[in-house]
């Protein structure tokens, strides 16, 4: 993420490296316009004890440059330094390296502002890459590491632990959309076990993996009615219950988010349903028991019985035939509290004459 710089600073000149035009010697001190070292370094400054003292400035072979403080013919104090690609570094050197601290411009727009040692990021400081995201905190070595925050270009804040440059531990998180995390974070992710508030006032509490609700947990819906069970990429997925704000209760599989497999549906008004579910809809095989004690056991499609259809009614009634969209229709044979029985076809619920 962030190079470190292995490049030295320092120049040490000695008078069998280098050419001194326009010298005036002075008891244990001179002062040169120009010094020239053999690697083709030219500078401009004070010589003493026959190295750069004070304030100079120098040019290197590579076009990079060094303007500032020197001590014994290394960059000591403050100064600035220009790479040869455009990048800057102004702030404090010891020892002819980045030390102290400084701003650190990069050539591709990436910014710095904080400690730095021995030429790398190291304390605390700010890291503004180009695109507009930021890191608040630690360094170490060149790399987050230690306490700190991410923040992206939007406006998505997390902090936290930082290793290997990634928040790893329990952090606390703030998005661009109101909605807020605190638990585990791996690899800056939300990973492990968690609480998730949303902005519309929903909340999910329990496990998560790469970012998304993964495992077990429980959803709780602002408007009424929750969740308890299995998710999976962020959708109710394996066995959970579902109670609704409308009083409807479904206990049974889920799948990308609905009920899907088998599953017992209680409704608020007392009826109930229990069999397969496709799609969120009664769909497939099933039992469809009333409260007032009828019951029809058949074939569903699209949350109605479609197909075949035995019912037994409370009344001690009884149909055995096609249904569609919920009502007799096709050939059937109803069969009445006396043994009376009726043969026929039926359309849309009426047996036809």
């Amino acid at each position: 993420m962030i190079n470190s710089i292995k490049k030295k600073l320092g120049i040490i000149l000695a008078a069998s490296s280098c050419y001194v035009t326009s010298l005036v010697i002075l008891p244990q001190l001179a002062i040169a316009e120009q010094v020239t070292s053999a690697d083709g370094t030219s500078c401009d400054g004070t010589v003493q004890n026959g190295k750069l003292n004070g304030q100079g400035v120098c040019k290197y072979p590579d076009g990079a440059s060094y303007e500032g403080n020197f001590v014994d013919g290394k960059p000591d104090g403050k100064g600035t330094y220009t790479f040869a690609d455009g990048g800057r570094y102004q702030g404090e050197f010891r020892d002819g390296e980045f030390n102290g601290t400084g701003v650190w411009e990069f050539a591709n727009g990436d910014r710095y502002e904080g400690e730095v040692l021995n030429g790398k990021l190291d304390g605390k400081g700010t890291f503004v890459s180009a695109s507009g995201a930021r890191y608040e905190g630690d360094f170490k070595a060149g790399q987050p590491s230690g306490k700190g925050a991410f923040i992206t270009a939007k406006g998505d804040r997390c902090e936290g632990e930082v290793t290997n440059g990634k928040l790893n531990s329990t952090g606390y998180c703030e998005y661009s959309t109101g909605n807020k995390y605190e638990g585990q974070l791996r690899n800056g992710q939300r990973d492990g076990k968690g609480v998730y508030n949303l902005a519309n006032g929903d909340r999910y509490e329990g496990e998560f993996a790469n970012g998304k609700y993964n495992g077990t947990g429980v959803y709780i819906f602002a408007a009424g009615g929750r969740y308890d069970g299995g998710f999976q990429d962020g959708k109710f997925h394996g066995k959970g219950l579902r109670e609704y704000a409308n009083g409807n209760r479904y206990d049974g599989e889920f799948k990308n988010g609905e009920p899907e497999g088998q599953g017992l549906l209680n409704f608020a008004d007392g009826n109930s349903y229990e069999g397969e579910f496709r799609n969120g809809k009664m769909d497939g095989r099933g039992v469809y028991s009333f409260t007032n004690g009828d019951r029809c056991e058949g074939e569903l499609k699209n949350g109605n019985f479609n197909g075949n259809v035995v019912c037994q009614y409370a009344d001690g009634e009884s149909y055995e035939g096609e249904f569609k969209n919920g009502k007799k229709h096709g050939e059937g044979v109803y069969i009445f509290a006396d043994g009376t029985k009726v043969e026929g076809t039926w359309v849309e619920g009426k047996i036809k004459q």
